[in-house]
């Protein structure tokens, strides 16, 4: 639920305030004190809302109001505050006896706004304009060099490993190679060459064949095949002959 408004609105004054209006809410409220301000327009014979009469009092009728343009020294208390406090009117006038956080928003946006342009200074982060964007640019600038130390980071680890890897497996592998170039260089280059046996070579003789084949069954055994022969009539014909 929103909040209930002050007043009905019906047969309520609106527009500027007259000089008998502002007469009956200072006599009253100088006489009175300060109460609740939806009771304040009844007590005081007034035809408008609590809202307006609180603002009236606060905004211009109060005796202790300062009235002008800000000095110098409430100039620059309200730039550290609101440099501080940002546009919280209503605590910067609090720190500002006599003056009203309307004065002092209607102020800061007229006169001292336009001086800290003027200065070069921003008015809402107070800070010089010329670096307003430093932030955003160091931060991108700072990301991309995490990101190319990340990368860089990466690449060199991506080399150590394969380096690693290359120098564990080389040592077997360069020193078989080696040990078969040694073997086979030193076979190239040997002085002494094996001998070889070229007795196979040379055309044997018959002593030769006789002591392979061993002796001939037919060595004397002829004679009984001649007089087989001459037993049968064959030797006329030269069969064997």
């Amino acid at each position: 639920m929103g909040r209930q408004p002050c007043c009905d609105k019906l047969g309520v004054k609106r527009g500027p305030w007259t000089a008998e209006e502002d007469k009956k809410l200072i006599g009253f409220l100088l006489t009175h004190g300060h109460c609740c301000w939806r009771a304040v327009p009844k007590l005081a014979g007034l035809l408008r809302c609590g809202k307006s009469c609180r603002l009236r009092w606060t905004n211009y009728l109060r005796p202790d109001l300062k009235r002008g343009l800000l000095t110098d020294a409430e100039e620059q208390l309200v730039i550290d505050l609101h440099a501080r406090l940002g546009n919280k009117w209503s605590k910067i006038a609090a720190k500002l006896p006599g003056r009203t956080d309307n004065e002092i928003k209607n102020h800061w946006n007229t006169h001292i706004k336009k001086k800290l342009i003027k200065m070069g200074i921003d008015p809402v982060t107070h800070q010089p304009l010329n670096k307003k964007a430093s932030p955003t640019t160091s931060r991108s600038t700072a990301t991309t060099e995490s990101k190319s130390d990340n990368q860089k980071s990466t690449s060199h680890s991506d080399e150590g490993r394969t380096g690693s890897s290359q120098n564990h497996s080389s040592p077997p592998d360069q020193a078989s190679s080696k040990t078969c170039h040694d073997q086979l260089a030193s076979s190239l280059w040997e002085d002494d060459l094996p001998i070889v046996d070229d007795s196979w070579l040379l055309q044997p003789s018959e002593e030769d064949y006789s002591s392979l084949m061993g002796p001939s069954p037919w060595d004397g055994n002829c004679e009984w095949l001649l007089e087989f022969d001459h037993d049968l009539g064959l030797g006329d014909s030269g069969v064997f002959h």
